[in-house]
């Protein structure tokens, strides 16, 4: 059966839904491509290119929201959508309302789609994965090998349809490097790792990406263990942002509503000290999850959600905004079109402060600077928030920074370190996007925690 253009389908499965009693109904529908480029030893190591696209489909039959979904738009798909919507909104009894959305009356204008960058061809982000690798195994000769080097790129579109109107669309694409360099040191090695994403190629200056990496490799020889005891701590950029991408959850209603975050009733009360604020803004001009609208295409907007300690949101969906007796704050999310709603951060980050590392260093004076945590899936609870993590980082002695530490675990609980808050660093780095958020944190002076040798 002849696949049918997309307004076409679109026209007829509305006319259908409406026919078989949906009182509302919408589609969701994603068409994208991703790229991914790893070279080992001057060779192509994987190579890969993924098309996808689908529809999803989702509409109020019986006072119950219905969902199913195609990956092909013919005559035949429409009534199995259809169908196989009605049956799904039929064996659900739940008192909780999904809501289609009638659309907001403004929605920001940003861009996300940079042309020039969809214009790079395979052969220039290859060349470039095999350059990376080149120049990070002549910066140092103990560099011995490479664990990864690679570039990937993805472009992709949304389209939200409905009943009451709405009529959305948005395109955004990226690309993003990594190197993860191996030093020799006698019988051990040491790995680190340099990333950078973009919507410009030509940002990403491969130079200071291999000499960030080896650097960081390099900083670990020697490294021993330190005496198990109580410390105060400095998490740099990067360990800070991949804790706080661990715990995001816990600022989801939808998590605190089903018992599974610490943050109930919390709203409008102190959760942390002073100096923390964290945001979550999805127009962000640099984020690689920016979007003018969530995917149930409410309108974003940049919000706080702890301001000064406070919890000021928690971040919500339509559903859980009613359940709550607010408003949606626009992070509705639908990790694909075969999925029902959800709710994810956006440009999620913990916002810098004016102290760079340095002076971070001096007002701690002894303690720990950590640079890595390791287990964050396996070893961090995300509903109790307690976390024991293998870690590596350096000791500080009189703000200065003493020798390499490894073999080590740090334990606490993310509700408690943000109540343990001292200072706030201004060296905001960002991780490479998760298709569940985009994390940034400046590094933390921590008051105090657990620490295993």
């Amino acid at each position: 059966m002849a696949n049918l253009e997309f307004n076409e389908f679109k026209d007829i499965l509305f006319k259908q839904a409406k026919k078989e009693g949906f009182t509302d109904f919408e589609i969701y529908y994603t068409k994208g491509e991703s790229f991914e480029i790893s070279v080992y030893q001057n060779e192509i190591d994987n190579y890969s290119i993924n098309a996808s696209k689908g529809l999803g489909f989702r509409g109020i039959f019986n006072n119950q929201m219905g969902y199913s979904y195609t990956e092909i738009l013919d005559e035949e798909s429409i009534s199995l959508l259809v169908n196989n919507a009605k049956s799904n909104a039929l064996i659900k009894d739940s008192d909780e309302k999904e809501i289609i959305h009638a659309g907001d009356a403004y929605y920001e204008k940003i861009n996300c789609f940079n042309e020039e960058l969809a214009k790079i061809g395979e052969r220039e982000k290859i060349k470039l994965a095999l350059e990376m690798e080149d120049m990070t195994r002549k910066t140092d000769e103990r560099v011995k090998d490479i664990n990864y080097c690679g570039i990937q790129s993805f472009e992709g579109e949304i389209n939200i349809l409905n009943s009451r109107g709405l009529d959305l669309s948005h395109k955004a694409n990226g690309i993003f490097a990594a190197i993860v360099p191996v030093i020799a040191d006698g019988d051990n090695f040491k790995t680190a790792m340099a990333y950078k994403s973009s919507r410009n190629i030509g940002s990403i200056n491969i130079r200071e990406l291999t000499d960030e990496a080896v650097k960081k490799a390099l900083s670990y020889i020697g490294a021993e263990t330190v005496k198990t005891g109580i410390y105060r701590v400095i998490l740099n950029s990067e360990a800070a942002l991949n804790l706080l991408h661990t715990y995001s959850d816990i600022f989801s209603a939808d998590k605190v509503q089903k018992g599974m975050s610490l943050l109930k009733d919390k709203t409008g009360k102190e959760i942390g000290s002073k100096v923390l604020n964290i945001i979550d803004d999805p127009l962000y001009s640099e984020g690689m999850a920016s979007t003018p609208f969530d995917d149930e295409g409410v309108a974003c907007y940049t919000k706080d959600v702890v301001k000064e300690g406070r919890l000021v949101t928690l971040l919500h969906n339509l559903k859980t905004a009613s359940k709550d007796g607010v408003k949606s704050t626009g992070n509705a999310a639908r990790p694909s079109y075969s999925s029902t709603i959800d709710i994810s951060p956006s440009n999620f980050y913990i916002k810098p402060g004016e102290s760079d590392l340095n002076v971070l260093l001096k007002e701690m004076q002894n303690g720990l600077l950590i640079t890595e945590l390791e287990g964050l899936h396996a070893g961090a609870n995300t509903i109790s928030g307690d976390f024991s993590l293998a870690a590596k980082g350096f000791e500080v002695i009189d703000g200065k920074v003493l020798r390499p530490v490894e073999q080590i675990t740090v334990a606490g609980n993310f509700y408690q370190v943000m109540m343990d808050l001292e200072d706030v660093g201004s060296d905001i780095e960002f991780g490479l996007p998760s298709g569940r958020g985009y994390f940034g944190s400046p590094s933390l002076l921590i008051k105090k925690m657990s620490v295993a040798g």
